[in-house]
């Protein structure tokens, strides 16, 4: 896979983690999973920054989840 190629895969994933990060959804959750997996199946990424991406979005979920929890009141 050639450098452009690589860099719009990770164009791709950056652009969904800032889409996230903006309004999350469980679409766009399934987007980003995706896009991770096959960059990372392809060669695109290698296992250090797919980890790392799928770190980075385990703590948004988990953000996510957390200010649902306050806002229905399910945390004091």
């Amino acid at each position: 896979m050639n450098k452009s190629t690589r860099q719009a895969v990770v164009d791709i994933i950056d652009s969904r983690f800032t889409a996230i990060c903006e309004n999350f959804s469980d679409t766009l959750r399934g987007e980003l999973v995706m896009a991770i997996d096959l960059a990372g199946l392809t060669g695109a990424i290698d296992l250090a920054e797919q980890r790392s991406y799928t770190e980075r979005l385990n703590r948004i979920i988990a953000r996510d989840h957390e200010q649902w929890m306050e806002m229905h009141g399910r945390v004091a």
